[in-house]
């Protein structure tokens, strides 16, 4: 059993992380601020014991400090991070959260020995695609603060970590969803919006023409890459794109919802959002070469999952 200290553990990717460590028997020192996280995520683990609630600002680096003298984790996997839209209102929270706390993330794990670290990246730091599917090498065209704080943990693991030798793997999230998931998240909040607003038979919103496409990818799978890159000694220092391959539209998934939901509301067109990126599609290529990942978690399962989980805690 291996001591693993998860950033963000009680959100909607961390909480994954946790479960899939402790299943491999584990201990979990779950690390949260609950800025966008539940405590029914974690409850069953700490109620027997299976993992530790650490409630740290991973800003504050003398707290932090404090939590990894007091545990002494192996491994980290560090998720905690601040949102799309809250980067963009909160934007010097950002800098504090995603890259001054990332910093302390990794300086903490230099301290005090780990042996490796996983870490939460994004496809904000492409930006719109100049080609599709996106592989690692496409480069950076990101035009938004939360990309912008993602290139900067990249470079804090390439360059710090890389320093000190702590070996990483780091992960760029499509556009990952679960019913576990606050309502934070920039593209796949319309889940929750749109599964509340079709229970009512009231009209759900689309920006531009319903075209523009997300690549769809279960929290429970951006678990299993960091889980299966944790321990495997012969992958390190690498990026990994996490996606399905899989364009969804707009539209494709209302009509997914109204089919699952088994009924339709109507659907207003609302003019374009200039911030919004026009398509998401991922090459899965890297990963499950290097890594032999592939999802398990299909759309028509997840959603299913999701209306499942909403309908039953409404």
């Amino acid at each position: 059993m291996s001591v693993v200290l998860v950033t963000g553990a009680a959100g909607n990717i961390g909480s994954f992380i946790a479960d899939q460590l402790i299943e491999q028997g584990h201990f979990v020192v779950i690390v949260d601020n609950f800025y966008n996280a539940k405590l029914d995520n974690i409850r069953e683990h700490l109620h027997r014991g299976a993992a530790a609630l650490e409630v740290c600002d991973i800003a504050n680096y003398r707290t932090l400090q404090r939590v990894f003298a007091k545990w002494k984790p192996e491994y980290v996997s560090h998720q905690a991070s601040m949102m799309i839209m809250d980067s963009r209102e909160f934007p010097f929270d950002a800098i504090d959260v995603n890259i001054k706390g990332t910093f302390h993330v990794i300086q903490a794990a230099v301290e005090h020995g780990v042996r490796r670290m996983t870490f939460a990246s994004s496809a904000s730091v492409f930006g719109n695609p100049r080609y599709v599917p996106v592989d690692e090498e496409h480069p950076f065209d990101n035009q938004t603060l939360y990309g912008a704080t993602k290139i900067a943990q990249e470079a804090l693991y390439r360059s710090w970590a890389f320093r000190h030798q702590i070996p990483w793997c780091g992960f760029r999230y499509y556009n990952t969803y679960s019913e576990r998931q606050g309502m934070g998240a920039f593209y796949t909040q319309v889940f929750q919006k749109w599964i509340l607003l079709i229970d009512k038979g009231e009209p759900i919103q689309i920006y531009g023409d319903g075209q523009q496409t997300m690549d769809l990818i279960h929290s429970e799978d951006c678990a299993r890459a960091n889980v299966a890159a944790m321990f495997r000694e012969d992958v390190a220092n690498e990026l990994f794109n996490v996606g399905t391959g899989i364009e969804t539209s707009l539209n494709e998934l209302k009509e997914m919802l109204f089919r699952k939901m088994g009924k339709s509301v109507p659907v207003e067109y609302l003019p374009d959002d200039e911030h919004l990126v026009r398509r998401r599609q991922c090459s899965t290529k890297k990963i499950r070469q290097m890594l032999g990942f592939a999802p398990r978690v299909s759309l028509e399962e997840g959603i299913e999952r999701y209306i499942h989980h909403m309908r039953a805690t409404d």
